[in-house]
């Protein structure tokens, strides 16, 4: 047998967007991928979670859940929506709303239809509610469970504070879920899901289909937005913090630095530097904590996009009590690195750019990312942009961007575990630390 050459693979493009609009306000963006028998369509809603009653948060999740029950002219929509082979999903974030549907392509026409009808005219019948209701209670019960869960919420709390929106449980609390009702259901919906401002985006093998006729049943869809409030900056002070965790068998660090976003001169720099430092199974990081002390079967992250800028974050689950000294070792690695060499840079930059094709294989990878790209106002030309100025970035540039932009003054760490195990190894790392309990 021989073995296969490996050469060099060509050059890859992200696909190209149609654009058009409806009267409504409703913006389309079409994507052929022929070969894509199994369609995906994303509309991307833009209602920040700011905009939710402060006594009803989590409105926008249950709303989003129990869209599809029932609608008031088909009541039978999710058998309906089973009989064209159509499935829908969606997720709520900080700043959209996301309703997705996977469909053959070859009935996308009627599962267009019926995916209207969800979007216009959901019934949100009280046992429905209810359901979806008691299902975020159960699932805010059960992060309440978990460490990594818990520990993710104190740094989101260190980082915003309890008065800012993301510095609460983006579902909400069960006290404020159980105060939601269908009046309140509607008006989210009313108010939100709305033509004006929002993008349907529908990818998969288009041949032979009329893209008029596929969102026709969308025409009528009418409704007015309205204003919500501003996204917010991240005012708490930076520093560690320890959640108080005393039957956790593992401890939970998670770092969070803030960085520029995608479309600052440094974003490239950036994304190899948060690659190289904790984002490959052989960063720095994983290497240290992993292969060479144990502590740890992993260390994730990297740096990443927010709606405001960008962050670099990483996780890891550590023995209780090798906890301190790893974080004494994160924060060493994070503001004193070594310098990034120009081997790292260039496998970090080959890596990222000749993965990136396995993460659109399908017309649904597609779709989520352009719908997170249009949900920040860019172009999804930006991907191909954004591969060049990897391949172009150089060590010397990967240095100057982390020195300049991870600050100690800007880190942030949350540790979840037993305090008895954590505060005299950090106290003997010389690490000040605020016991959270």
């Amino acid at each position: 047998m021989i073995r296969p050459a490996i050469v060099k693979p060509r050059p890859w493009r992200f696909p190209t967007l149609l654009r058009s609009s409806l009267d409504s306000g409703l913006e389309l963006a079409f994507i052929d991928l022929p070969g894509q028998a199994l369609a995906s369509v994303e509309l991307v809603l833009p209602s920040p979670l700011e905009a939710e009653p402060r006594d009803k948060e989590g409105v926008a999740t249950v709303v989003l859940h129990s869209c599809d029950e029932a609608t008031i002219t088909l009541p039978d929509i999710v058998e309906q929506l089973e009989l064209q082979g159509a499935a829908l999903l969606g997720k709520s974030t900080w700043g959209y709303t996301q309703l997705g549907l996977s469909a053959p392509a070859r009935r996308l026409p009627q599962a267009l239809e019926l995916f209207a009808s969800v979007v216009r005219e959901p019934a949100f019948e009280e046992p429905d509610l209810t359901h979806h209701i008691e299902t975020q209670i159960a699932d805010w019960r059960t992060r309440k469970a978990s460490p990594t869960a818990v520990t993710r919420e104190t740094l989101n709390a260190s980082l915003f504070g309890l008065e800012q929106r993301e510095g609460r449980p983006l579902a909400g609390s069960p006290e404020t879920l159980k105060a939601i009702t269908r009046e309140a259901a509607r008006e989210w919906h009313e108010h939100t899901w709305v033509p004006e401002g929002s993008t349907l985006i529908l990818a998969g093998d288009l041949k032979g289909l009329d893209t008029e006729k596929l969102t026709a049943p969308l025409e009528n869809w009418r409704g007015k937005r309205t204003p919500a409030p501003p996204p917010q900056g991240i005012p708490g002070r930076p520093g560690i913090v320890v959640v108080d965790l005393p039957q956790a068998a593992q401890t939970v660090v998670q770092a969070f630095v803030p960085t520029p976003g995608r479309q600052d001169p440094d974003w490239a720099a950036l994304k190899l530097g948060g690659h190289i430092m904790c984002g490959a199974f052989a960063s720095r990081l994983n290497l240290e904590l992993r292969e060479r002390l144990g502590y740890t079967y992993g260390v994730s992250g990297g740096v990443s996009a927010r709606r405001t800028g960008g962050s670099l974050m990483l996780a890891t689950s550590l023995n209780n009590n090798s906890a301190a000294d790893a974080t004494a070792r994160i924060l060493e690695a994070l503001l004193s690195p070594s310098p990034f060499t120009d081997g790292e840079v260039r496998d970090a930059a080959q890596y990222l750019v000749q993965a990136s094709p396995l993460q659109y294989e399908t017309a649904a990878d597609v779709t989520t990312q352009a719908a997170a790209l249009i949900a920040a106002d860019l172009d999804p030309r930006f991907i191909d942009q954004y591969h060049t100025a990897l391949a172009s970035t150089t060590a010397d540039q990967v240095n100057t961007a982390w020195h300049a932009n991870i600050c100690p003054e800007d880190v942030t760490i949350a540790i979840g575990g037993p305090a008895t195990f954590l505060e005299p190894g950090l106290q003997a790392a010389g690490i000040q630390a605020t016991l959270i309990r």
